[in-house]
């Protein structure tokens, strides 16, 4: 649960809602133009070398409230009893419901398709992960223009594969997932020169089925990963519709990290 100041009242919102949000550095406050969940606000602020708005005293709080001229904006305050080890800024949790109310103490979780809370000394199978970018499985059957703009508008943008290390994440994701797929990823074949590209970059690591790269005239123009075919990647028509795969950068908590 995130904090967010609405009609001049603290109030708890999901943390993944978009909102207006209060940057301040040194007793001045910014209150944003555009939406952002909690995390990419703080992001934001931190990015411009200030921070969500703290609120430490009455005065402060008047002021916050004069600049929010009653709009509703997050502030710096989140509240969470789990965090994830890397300290990345995340409200995601998938709780298995009977495992909350339980009343021993437990300090770790451990994942099948939903969390669950062990003891920490509890031997379990390690789900590893590194780098800035989080896989996000969206089970939603869209067309690739629309699970493009989907993933641009609710995450950092359609994924991206760009080295066999990106690869060996996909799959090793994928294999935690009950969906199916095939997945449209961020593959494009350029109207232009006819190469695959990244948006806006070209493909240089690839895994195409069998090896071999769509051409055209036969091709088709956009690219899916398949779990069935190995993880391979494969040309396919874009108007079809598929679950798809974004990518989600990580925010840190800390201003270290």
């Amino acid at each position: 649960m995130c904090e967010a100041i609405d009609n001049d009242t603290w109030t708890g919102y999901t943390c993944s809602d978009k909102k207006h949000f209060m940057c301040s550095k040194d007793g001045t406050y910014t209150l944003s133009k555009q939406k952002e969940d909690w995390c990419h606000a703080l992001k934001y602020c931190r990015m411009h070398n200030s921070d969500l708005v703290s609120i430490h005293n009455e005065t402060e709080y008047g002021l916050v409230l004069k600049k929010g001229n009653k709009r509703s904006f997050w502030i710096g305050l989140m509240h969470d009893e789990w965090e994830w080890e890397d300290n990345g800024c995340s409200s995601f949790r998938t709780w298995k419901t009977s495992t909350r109310d339980s009343d021993e103490e437990k300090e770790c979780t451990y994942y099948i398709q939903e969390i669950n809370e062990v003891g920490c000394n509890d031997n379990k199978q390690t789900f590893c992960s590194k780098g800035d970018m989080r896989i996000k499985v969206i089970n939603k059957n869209l067309t690739w223009e629309e699970a493009f703009k989907y993933c641009e508008t609710k995450h950092s943008g359609l994924l991206w594969i760009e080295d066999k290390e990106d690869q060996d994440a996909v799959e090793q994701w994928l294999e935690y997932s009950d969906v199916v797929g095939p997945f449209w990823i961020a593959l494009r074949q350029s109207h232009v020169f006819g190469f695959w590209i990244w948006r806006d970059s070209a493909v240089s690591y690839n895994n195409w089925k069998n090896g071999f790269v769509p051409v055209p005239p036969s091709s088709h123009i956009c690219g899916v990963i398949s779990r069935t075919d190995n993880y391979t990647w494969t040309d396919e028509n874009c108007l079809l519709e598929h679950p798809f795969l974004c990518e989600e950068e990580i925010v840190y908590m800390n201003h270290n990290e």
